[in-house]
């Protein structure tokens, strides 16, 4: 009975150091960034490329009656307006 109880202390003693090393190790090698250590790109200032022209402005995002959501500038938008049903995201 007694050597019960040692092994099971035993083997709890061990994953107990495990999981405590994993938790150590984990520290700054996972996959979150951190925002406040990484500089921010102008290019979200610029604006994003548009779905139909790929120029470079400031969007607004549409779905189709499809489910495809498409980012538009204003003079694509009022092109596509008139030819298909778009629907603000």
């Amino acid at each position: 009975m007694g050597w019960m109880i040692g092994i099971t202390a035993g083997v709890l003693v061990l994953l107990a150091l495990i999981g405590f090393g994993r938790k150590r190790s984990s520290g700054r090698k996972g996959n979150v960034i951190q925002l406040k250590s990484k500089t921010r790109t102008s290019s979200g200032q610029r604006g994003q490329a548009c779905s139909k022209c790929r120029r470079k402005r400031p969007l607004t995002f549409y779905a189709d009656d499809s489910g495809a959501v498409r980012g538009l500038c204003t003079d694509c938008k009022k092109e596509l307006g008139r030819h298909q049903e778009l629907y603000p995201v």
